[in-house]
């Protein structure tokens, strides 16, 4: 099936690629309502090869499509639709983070209009007695914010939303449950201050303090989880389907699985063009027990960001940068948080320490 076998190769061969504009087409006509299973196989083959991505365009009849483009259509249609529910709305808003993460520098132009769909998005969301999308919003703009966050805080400052957004997000901190959520709110937050703080609007100046406060409380509390053991993260699941695999029957590793001579896979894509079982192509059998509202299958280069050790570099290198400003702000920081700060500094200068003397 086309999930499995994009997650599996290190490389993505010209046949695989060709189910990219044929998702589309097949989304676009008449699986809509697929978008679940089609999310998973699309995020893979962008995280293997983002140049593909960012480069290739498709031939419809109504003229060439940009892969990057079909994404972002993709999205816009799902989000905006009414009959969309709001898990496949998360589900879809994944996808930008697939971008954001994986092709840094490299889709400014696109900023723009991931703020117009996700900032419209919280707008509906503000008021929302269960928080899941609001969280999903925050995934991606901390994505922003880690991507750029000179140019994203250009753009809430450009909507006049800034202070808003920060205000709503930190305040849903205390909901967030799912580890992605965590991690983006940490290091979306704490890009703010990769910046100068003469350069940051006077609204977001007056709310660093808060900024760190809740970006080294998360911290603190992610790393307790995982020392718990109550990550909630996917690599159990990854590898139950690796323990899974003698009853798949499907490749090993080191199979070269995207063989042009694949003549199963190649059937499928047949079909598939042909107006097939898109299910069945995207997940195979037993795809009804998939779990909509399940982020934690996503992966991206990000997962090799630590935490701890990002919120000890940005705030070590906005001190050494503005000494005196940072003076000041530390001086506004609840007793708490310095105290925090403390422990992630000598742990992290431990855990350094330790595997410099290897």
């Amino acid at each position: 099936t086309l999930t499995f076998i994009t997650y599996f190769p290190l490389k993505i061969s010209e046949q695989l690629w060709e189910a990219f504009p044929l998702l589309y087409k097949a989304f676009d006509g008449w699986a809509f309502d697929y978008l679940m299973l089609m999310t998973p196989p699309i995020n893979n083959l962008i995280s293997k090869d983002p140049q593909h991505f960012l480069t290739a365009t498709a031939a419809f009849p109504e003229g060439n499509a940009k892969y990057v483009d079909m994404v972002f259509s993709i999205v816009s249609k799902t989000v905006n639709e009414d009959r969309s529910s709001e898990s496949e709305q998360r589900k879809a808003l994944s996808l930008y983070l697939s971008v954001l993460h994986n092709c840094t520098g490299q889709v400014d132009s696109y900023l723009p209009t991931i703020n117009d769909v996700v900032l419209a998005k919280l707008g509906q969301q503000v008021n929302a007695e269960t928080p899941m999308t609001r969280h999903s919003i925050f995934q991606v703009l901390g994505s922003a914010l880690y991507y750029n966050p000179q140019l994203e805080l250009a753009e809430l400052e450009k909507r006049g939303c800034t202070q808003q957004v920060m205000t709503q997000w930190m305040k849903d901190v205390d909901s967030m449950e799912k580890w992605l959520t965590k991690k983006m709110t940490v290091l979306g937050l704490l890009s703010v201050l990769r910046l100068p703080a003469s350069s940051l609007p006077q609204s977001v100046v007056s709310m660093i303090p808060n900024i760190i406060s809740t970006a080294v409380s998360l911290s603190i509390k992610m790393k307790e989880e995982l020392e718990a053991g109550h990550k909630d993260d996917d690599d159990g699941a990854i590898e139950a389907e690796a323990d899974d695999d003698d009853d798949w029957g499907g490749y090993d590793e080191d199979q070269d699985v995207t063989n042009p001579d694949d003549e199963a896979y190649m059937t499928a894509l047949n079909k598939l063009s042909q107006g097939g079982d898109i299910a069945n192509f995207l997940l195979g059998d037993g795809w009804d027990g998939l779990d909509e509202d399940d982020d934690e299958d996503f992966h991206s280069p990000l997962d090799n960001v630590d935490e701890m050790h990002f919120v000890n570099d940005i705030l070590k290198e906005a001190y050494k940068r503005e000494p005196d400003v940072y003076q000041q702000i530390q001086g506004a920081l609840p007793a708490e948080t310095v105290s925090s700060c403390q422990q992630i500094f000598a742990s992290v200068d431990a855990q350094r320490q330790q595997a410099g003397g290897h």
